[in-house]
């Protein structure tokens, strides 16, 4: 099994790996935390960080530039629908992290499907930004 160490202690390079290490980094990015965070001990990981607060919790770990209205505040009850759409793809983008972040390699998506899945995800941002 490969894990957060994959490269680290001497496993075969791999396409499983990359998947591995491109899903910690989409954490990383979103969340401002990194793997070796000191908040990070006796279990927690980055992966079980974000696990846990997906879906319901997941704006309170987000990293705190990410400025979106929780539901209720008045960005969303005036129909603000490019901030639901920007929610929407940050979803897509946590659950991405986290499928392509499991620990063993053969549950995670394939390096195409990774493309695709952010390819997609690209699109309908772009598409909600073109209807502001």
């Amino acid at each position: 099994m490969l894990n957060n160490a994959e490269y680290g202690i001497g496993n075969k390079i791999s396409t499983a790996g990359d998947v591995y290490s491109y899903g910690i980094i989409i954490l990383e990015m979103l969340t401002g935390k990194c793997p070796t965070d000191v908040l990070f001990k006796n279990g927690l990981t980055l992966q079980k960080f974000v696990g846990n607060a997906f879906p319901k919790k997941i704006r309170d770990i987000l990293d705190p530039t990410f400025i979106i209205p929780r539901s209720g505040d008045e960005g969303l009850d005036h129909g603000n629908h490019a901030m639901v759409e920007l929610l929407s793809c940050i979803m897509q983008l946590v659950q991405l992290g986290l499928s392509c972040s499991t620990e063993t390699p053969k549950d995670r998506p394939t390096m195409p499907d990774v493309y695709s899945e952010v390819s997609a995800i690209k699109r309908e941002y772009s598409a909600s930004r073109a209807k502001e």
